[in-house]
């Protein structure tokens, strides 16, 4: 039973949408359009003096920096197998090829031979060693062709070992000279003497090569971190880039051309546009779905939806025009109290997030302003209910300038130095901008609330003063009127909490609704004391007389600006319903005649809204009950099934079509209203008869 146009966006609203987005993005974009392209270049003195329109990267500046980071990080190596196994093949073919010598040196003996210096005691000549890959001179190689087997064997073993140990730990390029060296030193110290420590020298020399290479990857991977981690450097809004008359460097024009000054390819522009349009309408579509999710009403709701989009627009302007400021003076808190006080607590929140990354956009970079944005942004709306609470002013004060305080501290902590007297002094300014946020809300109340005929919780305690005129006057003039209403709003209040609607604007506007009875009161039942005009009157004539109080009240609403809302619980509390005791009293006296039912129904408005419906269902079942009780004398057992009945009939009148009641709402609003009827009409123990002295004379 929702309202079917409440599930799309009205055109009004469509219309106020599309001029704050449009609004959003050129307060977003304004920092992208340049006003004048020039033609210049290094060297070149600058024509004028040139500021950062907004806060942007210093890209070269930054990547200065980052390749002095990258510099800064060594290579990376890894050890490689395949060499070192080439190394120790190419040892292994070394100590084959002196073996080799050794056998021609020491040629095996036939049975009964001796060799050649022990026949003749003269030294061999040396086979010819000129292939091997090492240096050797002839002493050198004598020795190790010439010596004893077992040093041979121990110099062969100690060099391997010494190869791969050195091979194992790995060899830079710039260790092999090192490395070779402490080879031979390593195997003089293992008691071999300086002829075989030079020869392993020598062997080292040829053919160790470094087995460390470069690992490219993970190099590159260290200096993209380094890279990474340098914070850049930035151009703050009203920075100068050059001043007039000095020397555009390489720095100066790059920033330039970056913004779009120099060149006039528009690249910059482009991108900073289509940035601005994508997050605007991210944002918006946010907007969209949370109108629908919590305020549903404000879809078609025209004060509602002007309130918002001038609240949003003007916040918009302010906190493009405050950029040079410090991001304390945001005025989104501002934004976020007055919508949750004027309109929705949750749709304040969610508008405020997108409020804060709309204007963060302003001035992209600055992630002070947009962490304390949305911080301090959702803790004001969370804070607005007490501003409307009578004696908790003073509590949403302390609470939200206690927010702005530790934001600072947080911002400081996060993206500065720490502590300061720079924070301090921020900390100072943030904790003054919360009471001022907190006055600058109550004081502008009573402006939007008149303006845009919004009602909120202290302008509705102010009308449920009984020495307000009109409720004086009711109270006066129409006692019963009076009494109806007042039993009306115990009624709908006690409905509309059950059901989360506004249960204390619907007691108000319960207070109101009949205060165009006090034109003609003897013609309303309940003012009535006996004698009932309407005997006498034709039924056509009685029609006009009832609905006249409809417009009567809303005449005495205007002349005493009763907001909207209240006059639309004057309007909308009949709807169009059927006047059935005229019809029928006009049916009977004209029994041959089609009666047409339109002539007797009330000429207005049917309920727009869960409070209208649930006072126009209070206002019939407080008549029909009560009449039931006191001249029928019915029990208070059976009325259970009347007021169902009586709701039922409504519905099935059409009359609750627009109020986005569910059936469930009027099932818990039937048992609402029993639970208050009961209280009025509760059985009583009987009081005995006669004075107290009869009664305690036991007469």
């Amino acid at each position: 039973m929702d309202s079917q146009k409440n599930r799309r966006l009205s055109p009004y609203v469509i219309i106020l949408l599309a001029v704050a987005y449009l609004a959003s993005i050129m307060a977003v974009g304004l920092g992208y359009f340049m006003p004048e392209i020039y033609d210049l270049e290094p060297g070149m003195p600058a024509p004028t003096t040139f500021q950062a329109p907004r806060q942007f990267v210093n890209t070269y500046r930054t990547q200065l920096e980052q390749d002095a980071a990258a510099a800064a990080v060594g290579e990376s190596f890894f050890n490689d197998a395949a060499i070192s196994a080439e190394i120790m093949d190419e040892l292994e073919d070394i100590i084959i090829d002196i073996g080799i010598l050794r056998a021609e040196y020491f040629p095996i003996p036939s049975p009964g031979q001796l060799l050649p210096d022990a026949q003749h005691g003269e030294m061999q000549v040396l086979p010819d060693f000129s292939a091997l890959p090492m240096e050797l001179n002839h002493e050198q190689a004598r020795h190790i062709i010439t010596g004893d087997s077992a040093t041979f064997v121990g110099f062969v073993n100690a060099i391997i070992v010494q190869f791969e140990e050195h091979l194992g730990e790995g060899i830079t390029e710039g260790a092999l000279a090192g490395t070779a060296w402490t080879i031979g030193e390593d195997l003089y110290n293992l008691y071999f003497d300086e002829m075989y420590a030079g020869i392993g020298h020598a062997i080292a020399i040829s053919i160790l090569r470094n087995n460390m290479v470069v690992d490219e990857e993970l190099t590159e991977s260290q200096r993209q971190e380094a890279r990474d981690a340098v914070m850049p450097t930035e151009f703050m809004q009203g920075q100068n880039i050059v001043r007039e008359g000095d020397i555009i460097d390489d720095e100066a024009y790059l920033a330039l051309t970056e913004l779009g000054y120099i060149g006039g390819d528009g690249a910059a522009l482009f991108v900073g546009i289509l940035g601005t349009i994508l997050t605007v309408s991210i944002v918006f579509g946010i907007f969209i779905f949370s109108i629908f999710l919590f305020k549903r009403d404000l879809a078609d709701n025209r004060r509602q939806a002007l309130l918002l989009f001038s609240l949003f627009t003007v916040t918009i302007i302010l906190t493009r025009a405050m950029t040079p400021l410090d991001y304390y003076y945001t005025p989104i808190m501002l934004f976020a109290m007055l919508v949750a006080i004027l309109i929705d607590m949750r749709l304040a929140a969610v508008l405020t997030v997108g409020v804060a990354i709309i204007s963060a956009a302003m001035q992209p970079m600055d992630n002070m302003f947009l962490t304390y944005a949305l911080i301090n942004g959702i803790a004001a709306a969370m804070i607005a209910k007490h501003i409307v609470a009578r004696g908790r002013v003073l509590y949403a004060v302390l609470s939200l300038s206690a927010v702005n305080v530790l934001s600072v501290f947080a911002n400081h902590f996060m993206f500065s130095s720490g502590f300061s007297m720079t924070m301090v002094n921020s900390a100072v300014i943030a904790l003054f901008v919360g009471f001022v946020t907190i006055f600058l809300t109550i004081g502008s109340l009573p402006f939007w609330e008149s303006i845009f005929e919004i009602v909120t919780q202290n302008s509705l305690l102010e009308l449920t003063n009984p020495n307000n005129v009109l409720l004086r006057r009711l109270a006066v003039e129409t006692p019963g009127t009076y009494h109806h209403s007042l039993v009306v709003a115990n009624l709908a209040e006690t409905a509309c909490f059950d059901i989360n609607a506004n249960h204390v604007l619907a007691r108000v506007g319960s207070y109101y609704h009949d205060i165009g009875k006090m034109k003609y009161p003897q013609y309303f039942a309940e003012n009535q004391s006996g004698e009932n005009p309407h005997d006498t009157l034709p039924p056509r004539t009685s029609v006009e007389v009832i609905t006249d109080h409809i417009t009567r009240g809303m005449e005495l609403a205007k002349q005493h600006k009763l907001p909207s809302p209240i006059r639309d619980f004057i309007e909308e509390h009949h709807g169009t319903s059927l006047m059935k005791v005229f019809f029928y009293k006009e049916s009977k006296n004209h029994p041959d005649d089609v009666i047409d039912e339109n002539d007797f129904r009330y000429k207005n408005r049917i309920p727009q809204s869960p409070e209208t419906a649930v006072v126009m269902l209070a206002d019939t079942c407080e008549a029909a009950v009560r009449s039931k009780m006191t001249r029928e004398g019915s029990k208070i057992e059976e009325m259970y099934a009347f007021v169902r009945m009586l709701i039922k009939d409504k519905l099935e009148d059409g009359q609750l079509n627009d109020s986005g009641l569910s059936i469930r709402d009027l099932d818990t609003i039937a048992k609402a209203f029993m639970r208050v009827f009961k209280g009025m009409y509760h059985e009583r123990v009987p009081y005995p008869s006669g004075t107290v002295r009869e009664i305690v004379a036991g007469k």
